[in-house]
């Protein structure tokens, strides 16, 4: 909100007319300062330029007025800075001299939101980075008034309500260990409207920062500004790896949410895109909503032992986007929310690495209590070749169900993707320890298609336009791995595949139903003993008869074959 303050010493202005008949130079008359006639032209000020850096009140710019006003005197409060030039005028809350002004000033003439919004996520955490202090400004494109008694009430309700239904809005916030917070927030208006288009910032900062705090701050500067392009972005990306490596003993949580709107053919506003994502050192979530569909995403940090390294990452990836392709083109999936899905897994899987270990640090594991879920000595290569090496994870890809045949709108289109990984973890050692790792794939979907080609009919209440067959898919699928050893010794060592794929076909020739064909479900189960596998290993290696690479290899083909098919 901004603060209006009533000034003790009102400053006027007179406008004095030049033989330039479009232009009007603006004479300062102010109490506590000096008069200061500028050229014509240029910028004016209530106070000298060598005595704003040390005015603290806000202040009053105008550079040109439309020769439309014709008042002689006008005496304004100092509300902020405006600039007045062919009937238009560009209001300030505060002097633009900085460059987060300048940068702010620059894209208030942009069009899209992205180009708006470039810089400023960076610019912001920079700016509390460097200062440690709460700032705020705003910049607003309006139309001048009428008359020069309207341009202070103009300037101050532009600045106060331009705002109030923004074509965008990006907050952060973040807290410390030491329990500081600070809130950034940048809200964008880019629709000309009474109150003006502009671009606002805001940083509040509550409690001291330290030296090491402020260097954490500016260090994801980057991956704010990467964020909150990719989310702004004509195609939705979701780019949070530069965001999500923060130090966890400097940061405990931070969350980012963003508001993207737009007009539909009806000219009503909506929200084209709404993101939230909270990060801490044992989760990270996200949710992704859109018209057409949402994402929703959380991984689990709590057991780094089990990561695999990131060439096993980067598979695992790539092999769950397989999957994603293969559910979308079984469910007939729209492409969009499908590239926003696998653009969040693969960011969600970005920002977190391999467990890694000081050698100081494992010489204090090897003689104290084995947590196995995060003791990265506690699993040998052989057994994390087995496992897929991400963070546990939900994940979920819902399109909104449509009714695209009016006249049977209980026939919808839709399609829900979700995937899975849990991981449990038993024992006390090395010497005695379990896993049970699973994964599990679950689609739904239903989606019509024309009888004479391979794009979605064009259905309408005309008979002629109901010929098209109507698909109904429920699919389900899972891998387990089971390990287990006692006294070091494995006893049990398994790896269990499941699936189960169904489908009704109802086929419609001008609006009859002439087939209705279900396929009952295909069950396929696939149960492989691990056991065989892992003891050749190990008499090889005892015997010295496999070397490094192909001992790499051996468990680059096990990994590959914990992946439902």
């Amino acid at each position: 909100m901004l603060t209006q303050t009533t000034p003790s010493l009102p400053a006027t202005w007179i406008n004095q007319r030049h033989t330039n008949p479009t232009a009007t130079t603006v004479v300062v008359k102010s109490a506590n300062a000096l008069t200061w006639s500028p050229p014509t032209g240029t910028l004016v000020s209530v106070n000298p330029p060598n005595q704003v850096a040390a005015d603290a009140e806000p202040f009053l710019h105008v550079t040109q007025m439309p020769s439309t006003l014709n008042a002689t005197e006008v005496t304004y409060g100092p509300q902020g800075l405006i600039h007045v030039k062919g009937g238009q005028m560009q209001v300030w809350e505060q002097a633009s001299d900085n460059a987060l002004g300048q940068l702010m000033g620059r894209n208030a003439g942009r069009l899209t939101t992205a180009a708006r919004l470039e810089g400023l996520g960076a610019a912001l955490l920079e700016q509390v980075g460097s200062h440690g202090s709460s700032y705020r400004q705003s910049v607003v494109n309006v139309g001048a008034p009428n008359s020069a008694e309207k341009i202070q009430s103009k300037a101050a309700s532009s600045l106060l309500e331009f705002q109030s239904t923004p074509t965008a809005r990006v907050e952060l916030s973040i807290q410390t260990q030491s329990g500081a917070q600070v809130r950034l927030a940048i809200v964008d208006q880019s629709e000309q409207g009474l109150h003006g288009t502009g671009l606002s910032v805001e940083v509040i900062v509550e409690g001291e920062l330290s030296e090491a705090e402020r260097a954490a701050l500016t260090s994801l500067a980057s991956g704010f500004e990467k964020a909150i392009q990719g989310l702004a972005g004509d195609a939705t990306q979701v780019d949070l790896a530069g965001l999500t490596q923060f130090d966890s003993k400097v940061i405990a949580k931070l969350e980012l949410t963003t508001s993207i709107y737009g007009r539909d053919e009806h000219g009503l506003r909506y929200e084209k895109l709404g993101a939230s994502f909270k990060a801490d050192a044992n989760t990270q979530e996200i949710q992704l909503r859109r018209p057409d569909g949402d994402v929703k995403m959380r991984t689990d940090l709590r057991q780094p032992a089990l990561w695999g390294s990131g060439e096993q990452k980067a598979y695992a990836v790539r092999q769950y986007l397989q999957q994603i392709d293969q559910a979308a083109q079984r469910g007939h999936a729209s492409a969009d929310l499908v590239d926003m899905f696998k653009s969040t897994f693969v960011a969600m899987n970005a920002g977190y690495g391999t467990q890694e270990l000081s050698d100081t640090t494992r010489a204090a594991l090897v003689a104290a209590p084995v947590d196995p879920r995060t003791d990265a000595e506690a699993w040998s290569e052989a057994d994390k070749s087995w496992l897929t090496g991400l963070a546990d994870f939900d994940a979920k890809l819902s399109a909104t169900p449509r009714a695209s045949n009016p006249r049977k709108t209980m026939e919808l289109d839709s399609f829900v993707y979700a995937i899975n990984q849990t991981t449990a973890v038993s024992g006390s050692s090395r010497d005695n320890r379990a896993i049970t790792q699973t994964q599990t794939a679950e689609l739904s979907a239903a989606y019509h298609q024309s009888l004479y080609s391979s794009k979605p009919p064009d259905l309408t209440d005309e008979t002629a336009s109901q010929n098209y067959t109507y698909h109904q898919i429920e699919d389900n699928s899972s891998s387990q791995v089971q390990l287990a050893y006692e006294k070091d010794k494995l006893v049990d060592a398994t790896l269990t595949q499941s699936s189960s794929r169904s489908q009704r076909v109802q086929k419609y020739e001008f609006a009859k139903l002439i087939e209705d064909r279900v396929t009952p479900p295909e069950l396929r189960l696939k149960q492989t003993d691990l056991r065989p596998l892992l003891q050749q290993l190990e008499e090889q290696q005892a015997a010295h008869k496999i070397t490094d690479e192909e001992k790499q290899k051996l468990f680059t083909t096990w990994h590959a074959m914990v992946f439902m098919a």
